[in-house]
Order: C-alpha cells, then sequence, then structure tokens
C-alpha cells in the first residue's frame, strides 16, 4: 500500500502539479502544449513573441497618431504669441505717439470760447462750448471732458459740473447741455436789477484709450470767465 501512495504521488507532481518537474516553474495555464513554457514549441514562443512586439507597435502608432494635430496646435500657439507681440509693439508705439502729440498739440487753440445767456424767464442760465481737436496718436480714441461752471459772487455759490465725451479728430462737436438752475438770491437779485453776471468755467480733458481712462494724460486747459447780459 505504501508503494502504490508514493507512485502515486510521483505521477501528480510530475504531471498534474502546479510546479513543472523539468523548469521548476509555475505551469502557464495558458501554455498550448503541456501547460509550461518550457514544452512550448519554438514556432509558438515566437508567436508570443511577434503579438508582443505587434501591441508595442499598435501603442506606438496610436501615440504617434496625434502628431498631426500637435504640429497643427503649435502652429497655431506660434501665430497667436506673435500676434500678441506684434499688438504690444503697435500700441507701445500709439501711445508715444498719442502722448507726443498731446504735449505739441495747443488744446486751447481748439476748444471754442463758452456762451452763456439768461432764458427768457430768467430762472435758469444756459450755455454751450464747441471743440474741433485733432486725432492724437495713429488709433481712433476718444477724451473725457470735464466742464466746471461757477457764477461769480453768488451766494450760496450756484455751480454745476458737466461731463462728455468727445472722439478726437470727428471735426467740430458743439455741446449744448449747461444749464444752472436754482440760482441763489444774490444772483436773483442781480438779475432783478439788470446787473450782468460772471460765470467762470474751467475745462478739464483726460485721454480714453480702448476703453480706459489715462489719468496721466489729463490737462486742465484752463479757467475763463464768461458775462451774461441780464438787462
Amino acid at each position: 500500500m505504501a508503494g502504490d501512495h508514493n507512485s502515486s504521488r510521483s505521477n501528480t507532481t510530475s504531471i498534474g502539479g502546479n510546479i513543472c518537474t523539468v523548469c521548476k516553474r509555475p505551469r502557464d495555464k495558458q501554455a498550448s502544449s503541456g501547460g509550461c513554457w518550457c514544452t512550448q514549441s519554438s514556432s509558438e514562443k515566437s508567436a508570443g513573441h511577434d503579438t508582443a512586439m505587434n501591441s508595442i507597435r499598435n501603442i506606438r502608432a496610436a501615440s504617434g497618431g496625434n502628431s498631426g494635430l500637435g504640429t497643427t496646435l503649435g502652429i497655431i500657439k506660434t501665430g497667436a504669441l506673435l500676434a500678441i507681440t506684434f499688438a504690444f509693439i503697435a500700441a507701445g508705439a500709439d501711445l508715444y505717439k498719442m502722448y507726443d502729440d498731446h504735449v505739441t498739440i495747443n488744446l486751447e487753440d481748439h476748444v471754442t470760447d463758452a456762451n452763456f445767456q439768461l432764458t427768457e424767464d430768467k430762472e435758469s442760465i444756459v450755455g454751450d462750448i464747441g471743440f474741433d481737436i485733432p486725432k492724437m496718436g495713429y488709433f481712433d480714441k476718444s477724451i473725457d471732458v470735464l466742464i466746471h461752471l461757477k457764477i461769480l459772487e453768488s451766494d450760496p455759490t450756484t455751480e454745476g459740473d458737466f461731463t462728455f465725451e468727445y472722439t478726437l479728430g470727428s471735426g467740430e462737436n458743439i455741446y449744448d447741455k449747461f444749464e444752472l438752475n436754482n440760482l441763489d438770491p444774490v444772483t436773483k437779485d442781480k438779475i432783478d436789477r439788470g446787473d450782468p453776471l460772471n460765470i467762470e468755467y474751467t475745462t478739464t480733458i483726460t485721454v480714453i484709450y480702448l476703453g480706459v481712462t489715462l489719468d496721466s494724460t489729463t490737462s486742465e486747459i484752463g479757467t475763463k470767465v464768461s458775462t451774461v447780459q441780464t438787462a
């Protein structure tokens, strides 16, 4: 009985066990010859090798399939960077020219004197002012105009601020929205007596570039006085 038992164990190890008695390696269930790598034929090993290599080539080919797209994206990126660079250069040249023009142009020569008059009901003072300022720099831009009005010797002071936008180089533009209401008692007394009124106005402009107000370009054209007859 002992002999039969040992013989049975030996056969199991060499044929049906998990460890090959020839190469001492675990049996490969996928192998087609005897369930072990050492028992595969050369052609089977070569076929396995070829299959693995083909898989590697397929992976490499798939990775290289986007090379055309990568090249296109690279060209687009380079073009965008060049466009941005040229835009900065052009903007820099325009700003330099604008500041140079801002210094050399005498703005006072391109702003007409303001005109004021008393309304028929003698309750308000209205007026207008004209602008014909040439272009500054290479690109189109506008200016923010602030005009401060004040009736001299008024008590309490009758004054007001008025703002509007003017496009440089657009020709003559007349701003006629000045209106001072709620006149003070001193001013009304002068009007009743038929005395003239002196209105002081200060004009300030600031260049607007690409929607941004450039505070460094703010210029006060000056303060002037206009006389209004009330008789």
